[in-house]
């Protein structure tokens, strides 16, 4: 048979042919490595105008460098070992800066607001929940943002917080009620009331039992926070991993799964809390939605983060001021004083007596400072534009981070930082460059917008809290009293101590009787926010 092309062989044409396979096949990965190539050389070209910091690998920046769990303590190491407030680590081609003290920070997020109230582009807590768009802790700085905000300010802003008082103030006294007769499950006790205020508030019904489906979900949707922890996920920092189909890699298939599942459940929830007689922010925000066209994903992330970020600061900042008093006996016998002096045994305290119970105020603030729930400041900021600080260029969408480890323990602004000590908010001895003299709730026009809230109830529980019992330490087999570590905190970014046993003694038969007794009057007035929801939780695929 004779070649089709004089001189040339059928063999030499499927040489040919191949070759041009492999050429193509090659193709795309020689045109990956390149732009791999080119992204570095960028990445090292930037790193010389950021603060210093470890040096970046390609591709993967800074991931397997960061010592985990825990990675507030290398970021603190990190800034002592290049003697540099601020450092950066990189996610993959993104710069992180993170700031390991106060004065830096403010001065970009505080006094530089108008630029450094954005959200970087954050592929685990944005793209994986399909939150990028619809999530007010996501969303750039801007419009949207703006009116997300106001809904979320009419909900838990100063003046609206003031009407949930009297529900508020029963649901301590269902604490106090659980704490006297179930005290090795204070925890748990803790949980159901912070939930339940926000479910309150948020879907009009209050959750009475910890197997309650909302209380369940809510303590799974507060671990959403760890999203954002540098080192945790390697789809933050190659972000084409998030698109990969799931026999590729099923990782990413699951987290987008369980963000729609979170996302139906919201959704879901809050139709249900819309239709009920009780007033309540799911049935405003419907109202919105008629007059305004908010959407349903939108709704279900303004409920959603109403859980997140009204439970655990409230739960995990109480545990830890139990903590404090089980290892710190001298602050909770003068805090006994100070609400002897004012309150008496005849009654609880209230909110009226704040203003008489500063020292009380003061311990809120100091648990607060002492071991901060959100240890990362919670979501990073970044700036809108390009910006010059001091030797530095800070790209537009760079990630901020400030270590409230850091921050929160550094002697120069809080002497003897592991020493809980609420004079130090009594008497401003050292310069701080806010009112409030710390930032557990983060910065400038993003803080977060449920303070109010959030600071209204710690101060009636720790007031009741230590008006009723003396707080101490459990006892082991012999009953000696177990030794507290003050250390011992989990790794979540919302930090809460390690499992620790605490007794809660009646301090007399009639603060025992007052506690049984105010049980029984906030239970009648608590039943018009009973009710059970038919919505239930997709099982989550982990």
């Amino acid at each position: 048979m004779a070649s089709p092309m004089p001189g040339f062989t059928l063999d030499a044409m499927n040489l040919t042919l191949w070759r041009r396979i492999v050429v193509l096949a090659a193709l795309p990965f020689v045109l990956g490595l390149a732009y791999i190539l080119m992204d570095y050389c960028r990445v090292l070209k930037q790193r010389r105008k950021l603060p210093p910091g470890p040096f970046p690998w390609p591709l993967v920046g800074n991931h397997y460098h960061i010592k985990l769990p825990r990675p507030w303590y290398y970021m603190a190491e990190l800034s002592e070992q290049y003697k540099s407030p601020m450092v950066t680590i990189w996610h993959g081609h993104k710069p992180n800066i993170i700031c390991n003290d106060i004065w830096t920070i403010s001065d970009l997020l505080d006094k530089r607001a108008n630029i450094y109230s954005s959200r970087p582009h954050m592929v685990m807590l944005g793209d994986s929940r399909n939150a990028t768009g619809f999530d007010q802790v996501c969303l750039p700085y801007g419009d949207r943002w703006r009116y997300h905000r106001r809904l979320t300010h009419n909900a838990t802003g100063s003046q609206a917080i003031r009407s949930y008082r009297p529900f508020q103030s029963s649901e301590i006294r269902i604490l106090l009620k659980d704490l006297l007769l179930t005290p090795d499950n204070f925890v748990r006790a803790i949980e159901r009331y912070s939930i339940s205020i926000v479910s309150c508030i948020g879907f009009g019904r209050r959750i009475d039992k910890m197997n309650d489906d909302v209380a369940q979900v809510a303590l799974k949707f507060m671990e959403g926070v760890d999203l954002v922890m540098p080192g945790m996920f390697i789809m933050e920092t190659i972000p084409v991993l998030i698109g990969l189909p799931s026999w590729i890699y099923p990782t990413a298939t699951k987290t987008l799964e369980n963000g729609k599942k979170f996302n139906r459940f919201f959704t879901s929830l809050s139709k249900e809390a819309s239709t009920t007689g009780a007033q309540n922010f799911a049935k405003a925000l419907y109202k919105e939605k008629e007059a305004n066209g908010l959407r349903d994903e939108e709704i279900s992330f303004l409920t959603g983060n109403m859980i997140g970020g009204g439970v655990d600061t409230t739960a995990s900042t109480t545990i830890t001021f139990i903590l404090a008093m089980c290892a710190f006996p001298d602050v909770q016998r003068k805090a006994q004083e100070f609400i002897d002096r004012i309150v008496g045994a005849e009654r609880l305290p209230d909110w009226e007596d704040e203003t008489q119970l500063p020292y009380i105020r003061a311990c809120v603030d100091e648990s607060l400072r002492w071991r901060t729930v959100t240890i990362l400041g919670g979501i990073p900021h970044s700036p809108s534009q390009d910006d010059v600080y001091g030797d530095y260029y800070i790209p537009k969408g760079t990630w901020i981070t400030g270590n409230l480890w850091a921050i929160h323990r550094n002697p120069s602004e809080f002497p003897e930082p592991d020493v809980f000590k609420p004079e130090r908010f009594m008497t401003r001895e050292r310069p701080y460059p806010n009112k409030k003299g710390h930032n557990a709730f983060g910065w400038g026009r993003r803080q977060c917008s449920g303070q109010p809230l959030a600071e209204q109830g710690l101060f009636l529980t720790f007031a009741r809290l230590l008006w009723a019992f003396d707080i101490k330490p459990g006892l082991d087999a012999n009953g000696k009293e177990l030794p507290v570590d003050i250390f011992a905190y989990g790794e979540s970014e919302n930090m809460r101590p390690e499992p620790f046993n605490a007794r809660f003694i009646p301090r007399s038969d009639q603060h025992r009787t007052r506690v049984l007794e105010g049980a029984e009057t906030a239970r009648e007035f608590l039943k018009q926010f009973d009710g059970e929801t038919k919505v239930k939780m997709e099982p989550l695929d982990v």
